[in-house]
């Protein structure tokens, strides 16, 4: 490959990045507030009824919350560029990043029929592995988030499993609602 290649390559990838950090323009970080909320409830509540045996309530719990958050986050897919006056179909390609990883991960846990725990700990790495990964892309710090994750559901799983929800629910839920926030107030 010859240095110009190189160079005009190294300037599309800068300039997808651009545009992909432009085209959320502060959005992004309301995403991480909703799913931050999603968790700090969800995580909470699991804790709780898995002390109480309610297990099926668990379920219907996440249930909820990931469709109450899911919603919220298509509306601001679609909301936010109409309202910063421009039109980007970077909100498809994210959405279709995310049924992606579902998909991925719902096919992964009925091919190895893994326990609640297993679970947990799978989906909490994929989101972790697609936070690093996106923020290659987007901005360092949702890669950062994306390692303090894994890291984090990893550490809870080995060192407190009798604590492994509300380790997520504060420390999970926490980071991504105060990098939200950090973002919503940078603007992008």
């Amino acid at each position: 490959m010859r240095p110009e290649e190189v160079s005009d390559d190294l300037r599309i990838i800068r300039e997808v990045m651009i545009r992909t950090r432009r085209a959320s323009g502060g959005y992004g970080g309301w995403f991480m507030i909703t799913w931050g909320i999603v968790w700090v409830l969800g995580f909470t509540a699991t804790h709780f009824l898995l002390r109480q045996g309610l297990t099926q309530a668990i379920n219907w719990t996440w249930g909820v919350l990931n469709g109450i958050g899911a919603a919220i986050s298509i509306w601001l897919g679609v909301r936010a560029p109409r309202r910063q006056g421009m039109r980007s179909t970077v909100w498809r390609a994210v959405l279709l990043w995310w049924v992606a990883v579902a998909a991925f991960d719902v096919l992964f846990i009925w091919l190895f029929r893994l326990t609640a725990d297993e679970i947990a700990l799978l989906i909490l790495l994929s989101i972790a592995l697609s936070y690093f990964l996106f923020g290659l892309f987007t901005h360092w710090a949702i890669s950062a988030i994306g390692v303090f994750l894994a890291v984090l559901s990893v550490a809870a799983a080995l060192l407190l499993p009798a604590y492994f929800n509300l380790a997520l629910a504060v420390l999970g839920g926490g980071v991504l609602i105060a990098s939200g926030a950090w973002f919503v107030r940078r603007g992008g």
